[in-house]
């Protein structure tokens, strides 16, 4: 079976996904045909052999497009995805790339946030993880928030609001956030992962400076309640109609908050390996399993696989949770793949992260034959009424000019 993993893309986490798509890389090889398909900083899609080794990115050195072949999507053939040769000529053809199933390793906007799940929807291929639904909320801190509270899931107060409502009226805002919630406070992108735009702010000048950093990142913002003498627990989510709970972690942190560093960056400066990466949360360190009484895991499992299913998941999420000094649970967020593929959570369960990996994708299969069985065309009378209708009308028309 052929399975393209694409990865890369128009994205700050770009990255990040390249060390995630080779750790998935080298976990599909034991049982797949894997064909890299690599986006670039400028959205160009590459393909080749050398994509497949993770030392043709290091040394701070990305591809170059004229050394690959470039892929190009069809929307009216079977062939789904076309490979033209990288040194093309008056007498060069595109040649056609069979995929049975798409992998997607894109972390955040433009892959993880359902924008390259809705292009597989409309080329009607399998692909792995959840669908735009799932993946554009879970992506979006904002709805994901506005669907868990909609759904009565305990979630922390908030407040929203846009760039362009802060650029014209940051006092009014600052009033409200301080009205709403109290320090400190965690301001968001509401479109962005590994922690990148996100600050802890103790009063109004940090939180003004956390603001204008997150405007950077994302035309719309999140300030959240930060929890004070509480703690963290994740717990990972697998499947489609009956998904199941994995173990629960404690991860730990030097600092107030898991930064990009402590996911990725060893404090000696050294990155993960590309293995513990595509786990998720590399760098920082975890306690599994969380060292919680049974009663507490079992109600955190069944908000994980609410969570799961309230936001149409599928596939495999890990669901981060805040707990407070007096026990009170609160879902803090979601995260699809690539952004966590919880392997770490697994494990202890005895699932290989081949295994899992081999699991997603039959998961995806399954899933796509589901949404086939679906009606999408509805024949009606419906055209030939509107032709008559317009006919009269222009008869119409022709006796007033005439009269």
């Amino acid at each position: 079976m052929n399975v393209a993993l694409i990865f890369g893309g128009r994205s700050p986490e770009h990255e990040v996904s390249i060390v995630t798509a080779h750790q998935v890389n080298a976990a599909l090889t034991e049982t797949y045909n894997v064909i890299p398909i690599y986006i670039t900083k400028d959205g160009v899609w590459l393909t080749g052999e050398k994509l497949n080794k993770l030392n043709t990115f290091t040394d701070g050195n990305l591809p170059n497009v004229s050394d690959y072949d470039t892929v190009s999507v069809e929307f009216s053939t079977n062939t789904k995805f076309n490979v033209l040769p990288q040194r093309s000529s008056l007498f060069s053809r595109k040649k056609q790339l069979e995929i049975d199933v798409v992998f997607p390793a894109i972390h955040g906007v433009h892959g993880e946030d359902g924008t390259l799940q809705g292009l597989l929807e409309m080329i009607d291929i399998p692909y792995v993880g959840a669908n735009v639904v799932g993946s554009g909320i879970g992506m979006d801190k904002t709805m994901m928030k506005a669907v868990l509270s909609a759904n009565e899931l305990p979630i922390l107060p908030y407040v929203p609001f846009t760039k362009s409502e802060w650029e014209k009226s940051s006092d009014d805002i600052l009033n409200v956030i301080e009205d709403k919630i109290t320090y400190p406070v965690f301001v968001k992108p509401a479109i962005s992962g590994s922690s990148i735009g996100v600050s802890l702010a103790n009063d109004q000048t940090e939180l003004q400076d956390a603001i204008e950093l997150a405007c950077r990142y994302c035309r719309r913002i999140l300030v959240e309640q930060g929890l004070v003498g509480g703690y963290e627990i994740n717990c990972a989510v697998m499947g489609t109609h009956t998904p199941i709970p994995s173990v629960c972690e404690q991860p730990i942190s030097s600092t107030n908050f898991l930064s990009f560093d402590d996911k990725y960056i060893h404090q000696d400066g050294e990155t993960e390996s590309d293995a513990d990466i595509a786990s998720g949360m590399a760098g920082a360190e975890r306690k599994i399993p969380a060292p919680i009484s049974d009663a507490m895991t079992l109600h955190i499992q069944n908000l994980a696989t609410l969570t799961f299913q309230v936001l149409d998941c599928s596939g495999v999420a890990r669901v981060d949770f805040l707990v407070s000094h007096d026990d009170q649970v609160y879902v803090n967020e979601i995260n699809t793949i690539p952004g966590s593929f919880s392997f770490y959570l697994w494990e202890p369960m005895g699932v290989s992260f081949p295994e899992l990996v081999s699991g997603l994708v039959e998961l995806a299969l399954e899933t796509h034959k589901e949404k086939n069985r679906l009606i999408y065309s509805h024949s009606t009378n419906l055209l030939n009424q509107a032709g008559a209708r317009f006919t009269k009308m222009e008869k119409g028309s022709e006796i007033d000019e005439s009269a």
